[in-house]
């Protein structure tokens, strides 16, 4: 099973409707740890069932949302297209368009932009759309794999010019944990380290949990709580995982 086969499967599965009851239920074995991540950004309770219809369109309207509100919002219209009120599952269908629809529209003009004068801003701006469009169409595999790539090739001009900045850094590498190329991912942090900032760190353990090596997990985690203060509360939960407490 991967992590998304949760999203698959999910009417099957029992669906936690917080940070923390997603982490315990990761660490219980019953949930995979994005579940976590994503919960952690859902500020409900959009994400109740029953749906408040009239509160999630009013967000829908929206035409600035974030990442993390849009896999909310995905993830509730794939649940509500299987409503047995037809108008309803429609609605469900149109606005999963509407999204994809306004990622598609910024990248086109990007690209468009991007042909009339050459910008490495821009083509930060185009990996991370893409990247964005990735994780929203995590249930089509082959789909998610393609915009990763895109977004993955968008990076690699980045880096003939430049080194990323922390936040490019960021991105590239959860590309290449999604694809599960983990050596991939060690090499490039690597290869793009400035400093050992807290953020780098984390990265750092992130990428060094998945390929299980758990010793060197710890100790760069001991090194992050030497400044907890510069910790979110959902890294703090991460690294509390990682150390096993």
């Amino acid at each position: 099973m991967d992590e998304y086969d949760f999203f698959r499967n999910r009417k099957d599965r029992f669906t936690p409707k917080t940070p923390m009851a997603a982490l315990k239920a990761f660490r219980a074995g019953f949930l995979p740890i994005s579940i976590f991540t994503y919960k952690s950004g859902s500020t409900k309770p959009l994400d109740e069932i029953p749906y408040d219809i009239e509160e999630v369109e009013r967000l829908l309207s929206r035409t600035n949302l974030g990442l993390e509100t849009n896999i909310v919002l995905i993830e509730i219209f794939e649940d509500l297209i299987f409503s047995d009120d037809q108008e309803i599952a429609l609605f469900a269908a149109e606005s999963i368009n509407i999204i994809e629809n306004r990622y598609n529209q910024q990248i086109e003009n990007l690209k468009q932009n991007l042909i009339l004068k050459k910008s490495i801003e821009i083509s930060s701006k185009l990996a991370r759309l893409f990247f964005e469009l990735a994780i929203l169409n995590r249930e089509r595999e082959s789909i998610k794999k393609f915009f990763l790539r895109e977004s993955y090739r968008y990076f690699s001009d980045i880096r003939k010019v430049r080194k990323l900045f922390e936040e490019e850094l960021n991105t590239l590498v959860r590309i290449l944990l999604e694809l599960k190329l983990y050596m991939n991912a060690a090499e490039i942090i690597n290869k793009e380290k400035t400093e050992e900032t807290i953020r780098y760190l984390f990265l750092k353990a992130e990428i060094w949990f998945a390929m299980g090596n758990y010793a060197e997990t710890r100790d760069i985690c001991r090194k992050i709580q030497n400044s907890p203060e510069l910790l979110t509360d959902k890294e703090q939960m991460a690294i509390d995982y990682w150390l096993g407490e």
